[in-house]
Order: structure tokens, then C-alpha cells, then sequence
């Protein structure tokens, strides 16, 4: 999860909230986003990304027990359990089996190191999401969403083209631009939806 603030043009600050997932090559994939207001579980549910996944890896990737592939993300998600996304484990058991789980969360956590390095090279790279008062979502709110995933894509391509400390880290390749953006791909037509940016302060 990542904040992007930007002005009402009123006296308070409103904001805009993008959730996205890493792959293990560098590449960022599922940029969702909500009004900043709502908590990162509420922007999980509104995304449908655990409903998505499952259905992505169910026909091909069911393991023994109906286990799948999770991502792992934020202690917040502990909360609640899903089939695709997990967190740090509670620390429960004998004293053996405790130490096991802390090595595992602390192992675990220099992992999602990679996540950080991620969004601090975006805004490494796009110095613009650091003057939020360039942009005002009452006034243009599509324009404010479209930055944002825009400044992903570019970090794709970039990524494709440099690497990134996370793919570095995994010992994965990259991919080409070639096959990150193929030419005969047919690309859908953008729709705006102000419903989202707007429901959290529309229905409060």
C-alpha cells in the first residue's frame, strides 16, 4: 500500500490510496486504488484481488489440502484469513516451535524489504508525487488516479530496462520491454469511475 495525497481545494487534505503487489521479478502488477480514507483491508475488499487470485491459480495450482500460491503482505491483513494472501504467523507452540516462527517472521520481513525499495524508487524516479499540491481531487480527481498509474507503468518499463533491487534479490530476469508491452496486444478502451474516488466522502 502506498499514500498519495493531494488537495480538496478546501481547508483539509484528501488523498488517494493505491494497492499493489510485487512480483518476485521486480515487475509491479495490480495497481488498485480507493479514496485514502478507507484502511488497507477495505481497499483489499473493494479490489476483489484475493477473489481474482483464486480464481487465476485454482485450476492449475491447487496443492494437496486446497492450499495456493499467497502473497505475503502487511501485518494489518493477520486480521483475516484468506486463501491467496498471508502475514507474519502468530508466535504460539512450545518454546522449540516459537523460536522457528520468529526466525521465519524475521527472515520473512527482510523480504518485504523489496517492497519498500520499490516505492522508494518510484518516488525516486517521479519526483511530481511529492508536490501533492500540483493536484487537487475535486477538481480533476481522474487526472490525480491516472498519475499515479502511470508513474507505475513507467517503473515497469524501467524496470525491464535496469533492473531493481528486487529482482536482484531473487536472482530473477527481468523481462524485455518486448514482452512486457507486446505490440499485438489489444489494450481496453478507459473507462472513468468517479464512484470509487468519491464514495468514501460521498456516503460519510
Amino acid at each position: 500500500m502506498i499514500f498519495y495525497f493531494f488537495l480538496s481545494g478546501y481547508f483539509k487534505g484528501h488523498s488517494l490510496k493505491y494497492q499493489t503487489a510485487l512480483f518476485p521479478n521486480g515487475m509491479v502488477a495490480g495497481v488498485f486504488w480507493a479514496a485514502g480514507a478507507h484502511n488497507d483491508v477495505g481497499v483489499l475488499n473493494l479490489s476483489g484481488l484475493v477473489e481474482y487470485l483464486e480464481d487465476v491459480l485454482h485450476p492449475d495450482y491447487e496443492m494437496d489440502g486446497g492450499l495456493l500460491p499467497a502473497l505475503y503482505a502487511d501485518a494489518i491483513f493477520a486480521r483475516i484469513i484468506h486463501t491467496t494472501i498471508i502475514t507474519r504467523f502468530n508466535v504460539v507452540g512450545n518454546v522449540a516451535e516459537q523460536a522457528i516462527i520468529r526466525k521465519l517472521n524475521f527472515r520473512m520481513s527482510g523480504v518485504r524489504q523489496s517492497i519498500e525499495h520499490m516505492y522508494g524508487a518510484l518516488l525516486n524516479l517521479f519526483h511530481l508525487l511529492k508536490t501533492p499540491r500540483q493536484n487537487k481531487l475535486f477538481n480533476d480527481g481522474q487526472m490525480a488516479y491516472r498519475l499515479g498509474v502511470i508513474c507505475f507503468f513507467i517503473l515497469n518499463c524501467y524496470t525491464c530496462l535496469n533492473g531493481s533491487a528486487c529482482n536482484a534479490m531473487f536472482n530473477i530476469t527481468t523481462p524485455s520491454l518486448e514482452q512486457y508491452i507486446p505490440l499485438d496486444e489489444e489494450l481496453q478502451v478507459y473507462v472513468p469511475n468517479d464512484a470509487l474516488l468519491y464514495d468514501y466522502y460521498i456516503l460519510n
